[in-house]
């Protein structure tokens, strides 16, 4: 009997530890972008804007919305033209879908990968972009939408997808930027309360 408690204590003390492991995870991320916000060198802030930041609001850190998904490859690869806030539009590949499930509800998303106009895939962007709005956005959440970025796997396969992580475009800060508008298959109808809040200015 001892020892079963033993082990439902130390499980215990475990969990709670590598709770605490992903919520400093996060924290330190947030941390990292307030940084690069307050930087003259690497902040999008207008320099007024810049003296007066302190740092950006967040949804409280939740480990539910780091979500299991499943991933599929687009056997397509479609290259499309997304539109940006500036007037023209920036050239996608719709690499895969990523199945989304909250509160029982499905939502399919779009990851995409970035590529020159000729169809090169762009060798800066080693990622996928998860563009996409929901039911907080132009509330909440910046009207323009909100981003996810993702190691791109390989082939068909289980991933997480933390919203956690998700952040507003260079746009939501200023002016002068020319950011994806994420297209109107990537919404989710849902209150996703996770990541980056509205920014205001002070």
């Amino acid at each position: 009997m001892k020892i079963i408690l033993t082990l439902i204590i130390l499980a215990s003390s475990f969990c709670i530890n590598a709770q605490e492991d992903y919520k400093a995870t996060i924290e330190n991320h947030r941390a990292e972008k307030d940084v690069e916000l307050q930087s003259k060198k690497t902040s999008p802030l207008q320099k007024a804007d810049r003296k007066t930041f302190e740092d950006l609001p967040y949804f409280e850190i939740d480990e539910k919305w780091n979500l299991p998904v499943k991933f599929r490859v687009n056997e397509t690869q479609e290259i499309i033209e997304i539109p940006t806030s500036a007037g023209f539009s920036k050239t996608f590949k719709a690499y895969g879908l990523l199945a989304i499930h909250i509160d029982g509800d499905y939502f399919p998303l779009t990851a995409y990968k970035r590529v020159l106009k000729e169809g090169q895939e762009h060798s800066d962007h080693p990622t996928l972009f998860v563009p996409f709005k929901d039911l907080t956005t132009g509330g909440s959440t910046y009207g323009g939408g909100r981003y996810m970025d993702i190691e791109i796997p390989e082939d068909d396969s289980e991933l997480y997808l933390d919203f956690n992580l998700c952040y507003s475009p260079y746009c939501a800060y200023g002016d002068g930027f020319a950011c994806p508008i994420p297209p109107s298959s990537n919404f989710i109808k849902a209150e996703v309360t996770a990541g980056e809040k509205k920014y205001e200015k002070h």
